[in-house]
C-alpha cells in the first residue's frame, strides 16, 4: 500500500469504511494460518497489520495492547522503511544489471538434424549450421571437409586413424570411423575447445555462412539430433548439454564483435548485416 494510503487509513477512525477497510478485507481474505507470512517478515510477523487495522483506544484482537496514536505512527514508519528498502534495491539493481536486455530476445531457434539422400538442397537455410554441412576448413595445416571430419580425426589418438577419418566420403562415415578409433587420452578435456576452433575456422572461413549464423540474432540454440551424444545435443532430460547450440552462440558473439573491433576488414562480415540479425539466404553452389 502506498504511503499516503497508508496515512488516509490510520486518519480514517472507523475502519468499516473507506482505505482501511480495503484493507482489512485484502486482510482477512488471507487464510488465518497464511496471515503471519503476509509481510515476510517472521519477527514482527502481521501485527503491524494488526495494530494498523485497529482504531485508535481500541484493543489489538480484542484482548491486546490497546492501539495508540504512537503505534499507528510506527507502523507507517516501519512500512516507509520497507518502501526505501526497495526503492534502494531496486537502484542497485538497475546498476548492476544496467547491460540486461530492455526487450525479451528472439524465440528459441531449434537446430534439427536432417539426411537429405540426394544432397543437399539449393537452399539449405540454417541447416548449415550443423557439423555434417560440407565446409572445407583449414585448422592447424590440415584441411577437412566439414566439422565432423575435422572433430573426429583429431579425437584419434593413432596418425593412421587420423588421417582415414580426415578423408572419409562422408561426414556420417568420418563420424562411424572416429566413433570406432582409440581416441586420444586427454579427450574429454579437450573437446569443447576443438569443437570451438573448428567452429571458429568454419565460419570465419565462409563468411556466408556466417552470415547465416549471425542472421539468428539473439536467439538461444537448440541443437537437436539422433547422431550426436546427448552431450552435444538439446536433450529433453538431465543428460543433454547442448554443447553444441553454446558453441554456436559464442561463435555468432565473436564474429558480431570482430566486425565491431574491425570494421575496416573485408574479410568480416558487412556491418549492417551483423547488427541488424537480418536474415540471410543462402545456396550451394555445385560443379
Amino acid at each position: 500500500m502506498p504511503h499516503q494510503q497508508r496515512v488516509d487509513a490510520t486518519r480514517t477512525t472507523n475502519s468499516s469504511t473507506g482505505p482501511r477497510a480495503l484493507l482489512r478485507a485484502a486482510y482477512l481474505a488471507v487464510p488465518p494460518h497464511l496471515r503471519i507470512y503476509v509481510l515476510g517478515d517472521m519477527d514482527r510477523q502481521d501485527r503491524p497489520l494488526r495494530i494498523l487495522l485497529t482504531n485508535i483506544g481500541e484493543a489489538v484482537d480484542g484482548d491486546g495492547p490497546v492501539v495508540t496514536a504512537e503505534m499507528h505512527q510506527d507502523v507507517l514508519d516501519y512500512f516507509d522503511r520497507g518502501d526505501q528498502g526497495v526503492q534502494s534495491e531496486q537502484e542497485r539493481r538497475a546498476i548492476q544489471h544496467a547491460d540486461d536486455p530492455s526487450e525479451p530476445g528472439r524465440p528459441a531457434l531449434i537446430s534439427h538434424e536432417t539426411v537429405y539422400p540426394q544432397g543437399w538442397p539449393e537452399q539449405p537455410g540454417l541447416f548449415v549450421l550443423r557439423n555434417d554441412f560440407p565446409a572445407q576448413i583449414m585448422l592447424a595445416g590440415e584441411s577437412y571437409a566439414s566439422v565432423l571430419h575435422g572433430y573426429w580425426a583429431l579425437s584419434a589418438a593413432d596418425a593412421s586413424d587420423r588421417s582415414r577419418i580426415r578423408d572419409a566420403a562422408s561426414a556420417r562415415e568420418a563420424h562411424d570411423l572416429g566413433g570406432r578409433a582409440t581416441h586420444r587420452s586427454d579427450w574429454p578435456n579437450v573437446r569443447l575447445a576443438v569443437m570451438a576452433e573448428l567452429l571458429r575456422a568454419k565460419f570465419t572461413q565462409h563468411p556466408e555462412l556466417a552470415q547465416v549464423l549471425v542472421s539468428t540474432g539473439d536467439a538461444r540454440i537448440s541443437y537437436t539430433g539422433f547422431s550426436d551424444s546427448p552431450f552435444w545435443r538439446d536433450v529433453p532430460d538431465s543428460r543433454g548439454r547442448n554443447w553444441m547450440g553454446r558453441l554456436l552462440e559464442l561463435t555468432r558473439s565473436e564474429l558480431v564483435v570482430q566486425q565491431l573491433l574491425r570494421p575496416e576488414d573485408p574479410n568480416v562480415l558487412n556491418q549492417e548485416v551483423l547488427l541488424s540479425g537480418g536474415s540471410a539466404r543462402l545456396c550451394v553452389h555445385r560443379e
